[in-house]
């Protein structure tokens, strides 16, 4: 196992003693906000139907969370990656250039509560399992044309949190790594900007795959010698680099990840954030803006088209979301839900220019910045970002993670049940998996 001596090696070894006290903290958080989208995206569709079509057949042992279900581990955890992903406010990460805890908590959640087993042993695994996808995104980065970043490496890491928790030896774990990384999706980065859902999917799909690898692995099977690489070199746009294990222990990935309250593509972010700036100087009234140009970094520019018709293309949108923002006063789960497709929206978007400058571009991926500037009321106004909030450079605090909680959670378990829900996915309270997903269905609030 020599290519991947270090990373297997980390993954086999490390425990919750070994994690310091702010990755122990973190995790609290990207796991607590990692539920809160998936509840929140629990009752949307298709994935309440998808949910349907698997609870009338079979029961198990793993919960839906957001729902009174309970089904095998591989349909829970799609289901759970799929809710997660729809509303596209789950946590990412700039630097892998996609979303490491969605891959990897799905997955280790449902297997730790099927097996009754201890907080600490799943929040162990998925920091494992989150420090291997970051690091395995790193090594591919850039992706190759058309890609899109979900379901691609983030098995490989969703596979090294079913291994730690399982207690792979380091000579297993770099086996189910290599055979992880076979299962790499070929998805289309076209699914998103055309609306067509089954790129929420390619999340939750990941879990099946990462937990029947670490079975092989225990089991016996092997994989292709270098197999990272191998199997991932057709995603990336050149070499897949070494993957970085140098500082595996002393830096933490997951301290490095960012948080999101706009419910859209990152990209849209800057914009929506330079939008919200201007709102805190002046009152902004949509009827009066004549027009609103975006300057922005190339991959974000890519999103311009201004009259997407379903709720993902209008998440990748930057002209929609600008005008759904301003229209509704806010960028969160609603105002790209089917009752946010208004005339006043979509006129408003059409006023909306958006172009790559060299600038923005020269910056990347350091910075991934935007400037806003609109003609408001014959006023030119405009405002500069250069890092979107939520991340490492402009944070935010827990009082706001924990409003964005309850948005996404009450409307599903009921306000009662909030704040019991926040302490348990928080990993302030329960001891236990099954204790921890008690708490995260419509049952513990009756």
């Amino acid at each position: 196992m020599t290519e991947h001596q270090p990373l297997a090696r980390f993954v086999a070894d490390l425990s919750y003693e070994a994690l310091p006290s702010d990755v122990r903290d973190r995790v609290g958080l990207v796991v607590a906000d990692t539920v809160g989208a998936i509840i929140g995206g629990s009752t949307t569709e298709p994935v309440r139907t998808l949910r349907t079509q698997y609870t009338a057949h079979e029961t198990g042992e793993a919960s839906v969370l957001g729902t009174p279900s309970s089904v095998s581990v591989a349909h829970a955890a799609t289901l759970n990656g799929i809710a997660g992903t729809v509303l596209e406010l789950d946590e990412g990460h700039k630097r892998a250039a996609g979303h490491p805890a969605i891959h990897v908590l799905p997955a280790v959640l449902a297997v730790a509560e099927a097996d009754n087993g201890t907080t600490r042993d799943m929040l162990t695994a998925f920091v494992a399992g989150y420090e291997t996808a970051a690091r395995v995104a790193r090594a591919c980065q850039p992706l190759a044309d058309g890609y899109h970043p979900h379901g691609v490496w983030g098995v490989v890491g969703a596979a090294a949190g079913v291994a730690n928790y399982r207690g792979l030896t380091a000579e297993s774990v770099a086996e189910a790594l290599r055979m992880a990384a076979n299962h790499a999706q070929h998805t289309r980065f076209e699914a998103a900007l055309e609306g067509a859902t089954v790129r929420d999917t390619y999340a939750g799909m990941v879990a099946p795959a990462a937990i029947r690898a670490v079975d092989q692995a225990q089991a016996g099977f092997s994989g292709v010698d270098d197999g990272i690489r191998l199997h991932l070199e057709s995603v990336a746009s050149g070499a897949v680099e070494p993957i970085p294990t140098a500082t595996l222990g002393d830096e933490w990935e997951i301290l490095e990840g960012y948080f999101k309250v706009h419910a859209a593509c990152r990209y849209t972010h800057p914009s929506l954030d330079a939008i919200d700036d201007l709102s805190g100087e002046t009152e902004l009234d949509p009827e009066t803006i004549t027009s609103v140009s975006v300057e922005t970094y190339p991959a974000a520019a890519g999103l311009a088209e201004p009259t997407p018709e379903t709720r993902l293309a209008a998440k990748f949108s930057i002209p929609f979301a600008i005008a759904s923002r301003l229209v509704h006063g806010h960028a969160g789960k609603a105002a790209f839900e089917p009752d946010a497709f208004r005339a006043d929206v979509y006129e408003l978007s059409s006023r909306v220019t958006v172009e790559s400058t060299p600038a923005f571009a020269a910056a990347t991926p350091d910075s991934r910045g935007a400037r806003v500037t609109l003609n408001h009321g014959g006023e030119t106004l405009s405002a500069t970002v250069e890092h979107a909030r939520g991340g490492a450079t402009r944070p935010f605090d827990e009082p706001r993670l924990r409003e964005k909680f309850d948005s996404l959670v009450s409307p599903v378990l009921g306000a009662a049940a909030v704040d019991t829900a926040w302490e348990t996915a928080r990993s302030r309270t329960a001891t236990d998996v099954s204790a921890l997903c008690e708490q995260l269905t419509p049952s513990a609030a009756e």
